[in-house]
């Protein structure tokens, strides 16, 4: 099995809060080791320590480079602080997101897994996300061999899902979503959807791709869906996902900018109020929002009114 050690220094990574952060949702407490967490990443079961990551399992189809794995979906390139300096100096608020939520770190997860997540997410918690997740593991992905209790399973292939029954995914509690998953999955396994290919192109032209009303590769996807999955995915930091949290943060502290906040949130919309965050916060507006979404989800808002 392999491992890994995190340079605490160069890397700030917080477990805690990243895993927590709304960004992912395969990762779990080990309730026998508090303060270390579980999670499958492209088939191979984690065990993440707040110094390292120790391999403890792998489907059969996982993927094996464990020094190309992990640097990638940690994003341990970022230089955070750096980052950081690229904020507006005089946003007390960020800054207060940024202590208070040292080492949240933005993931670069598989885009196949990432993409299907977010379908899940659509008018979702959080807790019922995980659970359509785990629910569609464990029926179409495959079982990975641990000497733990808990089984864990690799998340399915786009073939497993394309070929899979209406039937069997409403079981795995997916409501009117199950339609979408299964669309998609075609499209990628015929080649309509080449999420490889967009790895390689523009912000703008990936999302063009992604959203269903736009490019019609795929079915349910709108803006907020397809921005996740242009950060959280493919890494493209000046992706600023809009959602319910996001738009109380921009109604109370940019009401004054005429942003269309009280329209529809067309994707002529969504790209107006998009475009003036990444004019705020510039190419890593995507590290903004992480910060901002965790702390405006936990009452930020109320707690910080008076002093912003």
């Amino acid at each position: 099995m392999q491992s890994w050690v995190f340079d605490d220094n160069k890397n700030q990574f917080n477990a805690y809060f990243t895993f927590n952060s709304g960004q992912v949702f395969r990762w779990v407490p080990y309730a026998a080791r508090p303060g270390e967490w579980l999670g499958v990443i492209e088939g191979n079961l984690l065990k993440v320590r707040t110094h390292s990551i120790i391999q403890i399992g792998r489907a059969r189809n996982g993927f094996t480079d464990f020094s190309e794995l992990i640097p990638r979906y940690f994003s341990t390139l970022d230089d955070v602080d750096e980052i950081f300096s690229t904020f507006p100096k005089d946003d007390v608020f960020l800054k207060t997101c940024i202590s208070d939520f040292s080492g949240l770190r933005l993931l670069t997860q598989e885009p196949w897994e990432c993409l299907m997540s977010f379908v899940c997410s659509i008018n979702c918690n959080i807790p019922s996300i995980r659970l359509k997740i785990e629910n569609l593991s464990k029926k179409f992905g495959q079982r990975i061999e641990t000497g733990l209790d808990t089984k864990f399973y690799s998340f399915p292939t786009s073939n497993s899902l394309s070929k899979a029954e209406k039937f069997d995914l409403l079981a795995c509690k997916l409501g009117f979503r199950w339609r979408y998953v299964k669309f998609i999955a075609k499209q990628v396994e015929r080649g309509a959807l080449d999420l490889d290919r967009i790895s390689s192109r523009s912000y703008s032209d990936g999302m063009s791709e992604l959203i269903s009303e736009v490019s019609h590769k795929t079915f349910g996807v709108g803006p907020k869906v397809a921005d996740c999955v242009m950060l959280y995915a493919f890494h493209k930091k000046q992706a600023f996902p809009l959602d319910v949290w996001i738009l109380k943060y921009i109604r109370q502290f940019h009401s004054n900018e005429n942003l269309p906040l009280r329209k529809s949130l067309t994707w002529k919309n969504y790209s107006t109020i998009g475009d003036a965050m990444r004019r705020k916060y510039g190419k890593n507006a995507g590290y903004a929002q992480l910060l901002l979404y965790e702390k405006i989800r936990r009452g930020g808002l109320i707690q910080n009114k008076v002093q912003v």
